[in-house]
C-alpha cells in the first residue's frame, strides 16, 4: 500500500512540475527575444543605413544576396532564427517603442534629450 501511495506522490509531483514548465517556458523564450531585440536595436544604432534599408523592408533579412552584402548584419542574424521571424513579421513592433526597456537602458528617452547625462 505505502508503494502505491509513493507512486501516486511522485506522479503528482511530476505532473506539477511537468505544467509548472510549460508555463514558464513562453516566458523565457520572450525574455530571449526581448534580449535579442535589445541587442538588434544597439547594432542598428551604429548601422544607420542598414536600420533604414530594414526599416523600409523588413523582408530583407530572408535575402540571400542582401545578407551577403551585409556581412555584419548576417553575422548578427545567424543563430537568432526568433528575431529574424519577428522582423519580418513584426516590423512595427521591432522598429517601434513596443519593446520598451528599463530606465537605465542605452534607448531610454533621456539620451535623446541630454546625452551628456550618463
Amino acid at each position: 500500500m505505502k508503494v502505491l501511495s509513493r507512486s501516486k506522490h511522485f506522479f503528482a509531483l511530476a505532473t506539477l512540475a511537468l505544467a509548472l514548465s510549460v508555463i514558464a517556458a513562453p516566458g523565457l523564450a520572450w525574455s530571449g527575444l526581448r534580449d535579442d531585440i535589445r541587442e538588434f536595436h544597439m547594432f542598428l544604432r551604429d548601422h544607420p543605413r542598414i536600420a533604414s534599408e530594414l526599416r523600409a523592408n523588413p523582408r530583407l533579412v530572408y535575402n540571400r544576396r542582401y545578407l551577403d552584402e551585409r556581412e555584419r548584419l548576417a553575422r548578427f542574424l545567424r543563430g537568432r532564427p526568433g528575431l529574424r521571424q519577428e522582423i519580418a513579421q513584426n516590423p512595427d513592433r521591432v522598429f517601434g517603442r513596443s519593446y520598451a526597456y528599463g530606465p537605465y537602458d542605452r534607448y531610454d528617452r533621456y539620451d535623446r534629450l541630454r546625452p551628456w547625462w550618463r
